[in-house]
């Protein structure tokens, strides 16, 4: 399977992946000895010729080479694979050992050895040279060392650690970055994921909760180290690509820490380490009592509350899962029902769903959406304790004050463009909102008032043409542009609050319809 899983990991075109399966490369062949560092080079390099070569076949047909000469291909590498690692494993293995296995004890002779070790080698060499040629011809390499990838993930970054320092020692909350980032992001691009599981969990627990998650990791790996050291390579991936990846955004990272220490405490080749400890850890079980508790019906009743705490946690977390598994589905029956024109029993399954799961706030936008302006508002308001960096709720709830003629929505539009900068719909959803606003304090006769409010929305319209200025100048992953509409809102605005014509300064090529 070595040279499938080289094929994927070369697909992937991930620098990360590579340098983490480098240094977990690395750390095997350190591990190993003699002969079986030897076998372990030569056979990493017939696995990494042959993906190689199909990852330059499956490159070269964009992914999606015919079936048949395609399934024939794979067939034929992976049986030179095959044969070639099974020469390298023959040619690091003495002849001694292999005349005993046969049942007699006849040497190979020392030049019939040599021979042996250098076919293999040039074989292994030829394999990984012919594969990387052809990855070449295929332009890999050059899709590899791109650096526009690189120069975003540095932005991201510096946009995450400005973001740490607001509250560097015990962060923000769970899911700060999805839910913030674009309030904070310096240019245009895409990435609910911070890309870094360590910064990750610096921004949701801070330094503090960092430090923990990092002690936890560094038990681990010094059992490992100590108990199993064959482990290491594979513990040495999963935390280096963590580094650069989001990695430990998933369950199925953690659980395969988890196995790797559960493999370790079960592992035949354990001894019982002698060195004080502050935890015993050199017995299965993923539960770790200190050893400063001497008293073996100590250590019991330490174990059965810790156990018992865990079943809570555990508990507490399957039950908040039902509820918001509920609330979803109740959310699609209520979909089901307006689609059927039931708006009464949309509303009514919505609300369900609202109490079910009230920190959510896509259920509460539907139901806003369903219910009339003063209603809706307050909805959006008790949703607000839950998300008060939410651009969606912010801007629902302006435009539900809008509708009611209320000057407060001008507060909420605003602070929704400034939550989601870099989106059109979101800059234009606010000066429409503003301009409804208007439109109302109009009717109203509050003359005044629609002036300021006429005035704020021209200030939100420079502020759009301004980033959308800086957009032009480098990478744009969202696509960011002044949309016609908005110019036509900031039009109607000035004709209310008066204008320099220098608030229009984009050419006519230049601006969108799309959102």
């Amino acid at each position: 399977m070595a040279p499938v899983f080289a094929l994927c990991l070369l697909l992937s075109e991930s620098r990360g992946a590579l340098a983490a399966a480098a240094a977990g490369w690395a750390a095997g062949c350190l591990l190993l000895r003699g002969r079986e560092r030897l076998r372990y080079a030569l056979q990493s390099g017939v696995a990494a010729g042959a993906g190689a070569l199909l990852a330059a076949q499956l490159a070269a047909a964009q992914l999606a080479p015919p079936a048949l000469p395609g399934l024939l291909s794979l067939a034929a590498v992976l049986a030179a694979a095959i044969a070639l690692s099974g020469l390298a494993a023959r040619a690091a293995t003495p002849g001694r050992a292999r005349g005993q296995r046969a049942g007699h004890r006849r040497a190979v002779p020392r030049h019939r050895r040599l021979r042996r070790h250098a076919a293999a080698a040039l074989l292994g060499a030829a394999a990984l040279a012919a594969g990387a040629v052809l990855a070449a011809a295929g332009g890999l390499p050059w899709r590899l060392t791109r650096a526009a990838t690189l120069f975003a993930r540095g932005e991201l970054y510096a946009d995450a650690l400005r973001m740490l320092r607001e509250a560097p020692w015990f962060g923000q909350g769970g899911d700060v970055w999805r839910t913030m980032f674009r309030s904070i992001q310096s240019r245009p691009y895409v990435g609910s994921e911070v890309h870094s599981g360590y910064l990750d969990f610096a921004l949701d627990l801070g330094i503090v909760g960092l430090a923990v998650m990092l002690c936890w990791l560094g038990v681990i790996a010094d059992t490992v180290y100590r108990s199993n050291r064959r482990l290491l390579p594979a513990l040495c991936v999963l935390l280096l690509h963590s580094a650069i990846d989001f990695d430990m955004s998933y369950g199925f990272f953690w659980l395969l820490i988890l196995w790797l220490e559960a493999w370790r405490a079960n592992s035949s080749s354990e001894r019982p380490s002698r060195d004080p400890k502050l935890f015993r850890s050199n017995r299965p079980g993923l539960v770790l009592v200190p050893s400063l508790v001497r008293s073996h019906a100590a250590q019991a009743s330490l174990r059965a509350v810790m156990m018992a705490f865990l079943a809570l946690v555990l508990l507490a977390g399957g039950i908040s899962g039902l509820r918001q598994a509920e609330s979803l589905r109740m959310q699609r029956l209520a979909a089901s029902a307006s689609e059927a024109a039931r708006p009464a029993e949309a509303v009514r399954l919505l609300e369900r769903a609202v109490a079910l799961a009230p920190a959510r706030p896509q259920a509460r936008l539907v139901l806003a959406a369903a219910l009339p302006p003063a209603e809706a508002a307050e909805v959006l308001r008790r949703g607000m304790a839950y998300e008060r960096g939410h651009p969606g709720l912010e801007l629902a709830l302006g435009l539900a004050l809008a509708k009611q003629g209320d000057p407060a929505a001008l507060a909420h539009l605003r602070r929704a463009a400034e939550l989601d900068r870099y989106s059109r719909a979101v800059q234009t959803a606010a000066l429409r909102g503003i301009s409804l606003l208007v439109d109302r304090l109009d009717e109203d006769g509050r003359t005044e008032q629609s002036r300021q409010a006429a005035a704020e929305g021209l200030k939100a319209y420079r502020s759009y043409v301004l980033l959308a200025e800086r957009a032009r100048e480098g990478r744009d992953d969202r696509d960011f542009r002044l949309t016609r509409e908005a110019v036509s809102l900031a039009i109607l605005l000035e004709a209310r609050g008066g204008v320099p014509s220098s608030y229009f300064p984009e050419p006519a090529e230049s601006l969108s319809d799309r959102f």
